[in-house]
């Protein structure tokens, strides 16, 4: 699709969009609920921003409700106010789901609130911005392509604005995405936050030479099913570990047990519970040469990217470092990169999904 570079905002940038909504005389609604509504209600609670109503698609109003009120419909929204602002809570990368979004963006007001996913919870305010504006140009500058700082500049805006046209302007198919690496030069990987298999089939696909995979994964219950699709593969190796990247080899706990959105941290501490994790350094347990690294755990990219480096060092493999679970790793891991590594050519690419998750950093070796 073509790409449009939106400018980055010179500072001092004086709004943003919680300071819109402080403003906002409008009845303000929120769409969804759930673990994104719950913050997305904190983070108005600082502002003292007050919510008029709660509400989800027509098909899904069963009786529920939250932060007490009572979840409406759609329809029933629509005839208890005439006009409205619309907060979305949730997250889709269903195209059928961001194209019913996008509708209902060209007939309401209605914003995309940017919501840190893991770690201390930094927004992307004007502050936040004003404060690391040297930082986030410093990151567009290194970055190798038009494609690239297209990608961040509407993420910036995005993130500042919470409107939906900046992500609906730029984004990539999955296969753009590897038609940027030396696909027929990868034999063996190692997939960092391996989940249940889902990246490791998406490997097999797009690397005609895959042998082997290392898959690293910290949740004991996507572990089981990653072993058991490592198990069932007959074309690749695939040597699963249960632990979670970091920069040293020490114990840690599992916060949000269960899905792919765990987060691992460490600890002191050596008193053993359920939650136990193991955190290792990559580069502490793989000898052999690697030629590809997909980093996606969760926060945790920055430590597993130091805990990596000798192998980085010693092989330039081909990384992919998720962007989207801090508010600075769009910015601050770009930089990381180039400057521990400025071999490095640097892309950016973010899939089609509602609000700016997905975001990956594709760093290649071309020598």
């Amino acid at each position: 699709m073509p790409y449009k570079i939106f400018p980055l905002p010179t500072p001092p940038v004086t709004s943003d969009m919680w300071e819109e909504l402080k403003k906002e005389t409008r009845p303000i609604v929120v769409y969804g609920m759930g673990n994104g509504a719950d913050k997305l209600f904190d983070r108005l609670a600082v502002y003292e921003i007050r919510v008029s109503d709660v509400f989800a698609s027509d098909g899904f109003v069963r009786g529920h409700s939250f932060r007490g009120f009572r979840v409406k419909s759609f329809s029933e929204i629509k005839e208890c106010y005439s006009d409205f602002v619309i907060l979305l809570s949730f997250a889709s990368n269903r195209g059928e789901v961001i194209d019913m979004l996008s509708e209902i963006d060209s007939s309401y007001d209605m914003y995309v609130p940017d919501m840190p996913v893991a770690g201390v919870e930094e927004y992307f305010d004007k502050e936040f911005y004003n404060k690391n504006y040297n930082a986030i140009t410093e990151a567009y500058n290194n970055l190798e392509d038009d494609e690239s700082r297209a990608v961040f500049s509407s993420v910036v805006n995005y993130k500042l604005t919470g409107r939906m046209k900046y992500l609906l302007e730029c984004y990539s198919a999955r296969d753009e995405i590897y038609s940027l690496m030396p696909v027929e030069k990868i034999e063996t990987a190692v997939d960092a936050g391996a989940y249940n298999g889902d990246t490791a089939r998406e490997m097999k696909q797009y690397f005609p030479k895959l042998k082997k995979i290392y898959a690293v994964e910290p949740d004991k219950k996507n572990y089981k099913k990653l072993v058991k699709y490592s198990e069932a593969e007959t074309e690749i190796s695939i040597l699963t570990i249960n632990a979670a990247a970091w920069n040293e080899n020490k114990n840690g706990i599992l916060y949000g047990s269960g899905n792919r959105n765990s987060t691992a941290v460490a600890t002191a501490s050596f008193e053993h519970t359920d939650d136990d994790v193991t955190m290792i350094r990559i580069d502490s347990i793989i000898e052999k040469k690697i030629d590809y690294i997909k980093f996606d755990v969760e926060g945790a990219e920055r430590e597993a990217l130091e805990g990596s480096d000798k192998i980085i060092r010693k092989d330039m493999p081909t990384l992919l470092v998720s962007l989207y679970h801090r508010s600075r790793d769009v910015f601050e891991l770009v930089n990381t990169v180039k400057e521990k590594y400025p071999e490095y050519k640097l892309y950016l690419r973010r899939l089609r999904c509602l609000p700016a998750w997905e975001i990956d950093l594709i760093a290649i070796n071309n020598s």
